[in-house]
Parts: structure tokens; C-alpha cells; sequence
């Protein structure tokens, strides 16, 4: 299979306005290269642009493929919990969960390129898929993107506290890397604490508070 003629031709269908094409086509590629990232992101971008357009018939149809998938993380088995969950996301493109949930399965199953194409297509709609993808971005080094991400977060929802702090880490390791200190807010900005911005983004745990405030001294 030419993996990119495929997508190639995918993009000029999404362009076009046929979108089910595109969605044909970015599947047949998945199903040859589950962790193809520019497939899984034009996929989710074709499946969103057709959300209105299903309903309770494409509830029913995703129902078995959504089955399963949860037999298949019983199984421990997230390469196929991703294909099941790729075909109830096509079946149902409204169910933001069931997309947010494929590029989760995708990062478990070590297509980490693929799950940041996947949350960034779901980003302008779901704040909390931004941030993941805002998370995945960051981890491979694309520290403009992650920050750009964080930005459509904090227009889905501009009280996110959690965004705001993420964006601040953020803000002083870019600033870190090109030396650009004058771009940080302040001295406590460029003191970032990285751990913590990646266990925020993964919803763990934070640290305890004493230890927070000792680091700011």
C-alpha cells in the first residue's frame, strides 16, 4: 500500500468536502500502520466535520466496536483496544469521549505520535484532549506547540487553574532553551518544575504542598 498516496488523496477529499472518502482512506491506512500520526490526525479532523451529521443509529453502530474495546483493555491489549475504538469513533463522530479515549489507547500501546495527532484534532473542541496533546507535545520536544495547545485550553475554559499553571511551566522551559529569560514572568517562572507539569497533564497526583512551597523558597 503507498501510505501516502493514501493520505494524499484523503487531504484533497477532506478538502473537498467529502469527508466520508477521507475517513475510508485514513482507515485503510490505520488498519496497515495502526500508529500512522498524520492519518490518525486527518481522521479525527474528517470524523469531527461530520458530527452533526450522526446520531442514534451511529450510537447503535459504535455499541459492538465499543464492546470490544473493553474487553480488549481487560485483555491488556491496547493495540486492539485502538482499532476498536477507532471504528466505534467512525461509527458515532459525535462521541468526543470515544475520540479522546482512541488517542489514549494509542499512548498506551506506544504511538505516541499518533495520540498527539489524535488529542490535537479533538483539541478546539475538548479542553482536557488540548492539554493531553499539550502533554504529548511537550514530551517530544515541540515546546511552541505544546504551548499552543495549552492557549486553545484556556479558550474552551479560561477559569482552567490547572492550564494556567501547565502554561507557566511551559512558558519558562521555552524560555529555558533559548535563553530568552526577558519572556518569563518572573524568576519563579524560569525555576519550572517539568515532573510536575508532566504528572498534572496525566491527571497523577501533585506533590504535597509543603514541598511546593519549599521549592518556591
Amino acid at each position: 500500500m503507498d501510505l501516502k498516496k493514501h493520505l494524499d488523496r484523503a487531504e484533497q477529499a477532506l478538502a473537498r468536502g467529502q469527508a466520508d472518502f477521507a475517513i475510508e482512506l485514513c482507515d485503510q491506512v490505520l488498519d496497515f500502520a495502526p500508529g500512522d500520526a498524520q492519518a490518525a490526525g486527518l481522521l479525527g479532523r474528517a470524523l469531527l466535520s461530520l458530527e452533526k451529521k450522526k446520531g442514534l443509529l451511529g450510537r447503535i453502530g459504535a455499541g459492538p466496536s465499543s464492546l470490544g474495546a473493553r474487553i480488549s483493555r481487560l485483555a491488556r491489549n491496547p493495540d486492539a483496544e485502538a482499532r476498536q475504538l477507532r471504528r466505534a469513533f467512525i461509527k458515532n463522530p459525535a462521541s468526543l469521549a470515544t475520540g479522546a479515549s482512541w488517542a489514549d489507547a494509542l499512548e498506551r500501546a506506544g504511538y505516541a505520535g499518533a495520540a498527539l495527532e489524535a488529542f490535537g484534532a479533538l483539541a478546539h473542541q475538548d479542553g482536557e484532549a488540548a492539554k493531553r496533546a499539550s502533554a504529548l507535545a511537550a514530551a517530544q520536544g515541540e515546546i511552541d506547540r505544546a504551548l499552543e495547545y495549552l492557549e486553545i485550553a484556556l479558550k474552551t475554559n479560561p477559569r482552567d487553574t490547572e492550564a494556567v499553571r501547565l502554561r507557566k511551566n511551559l512558558a519558562a522551559e521555552q524560555a529555558l532553551q533559548t535563553k530568552r529569560y526577558d519572556e518569563a514572568g518572573s524568576a519563579a517562572d524560569v525555576a519550572y518544575d517539568p515532573d510536575a507539569f508532566m504528572r498534572a497533564s496525566r491527571g497523577e497526583d501533585s506533590p504535597p504542598k509543603e514541598a511546593e512551597e519549599g521549592a518556591e523558597e
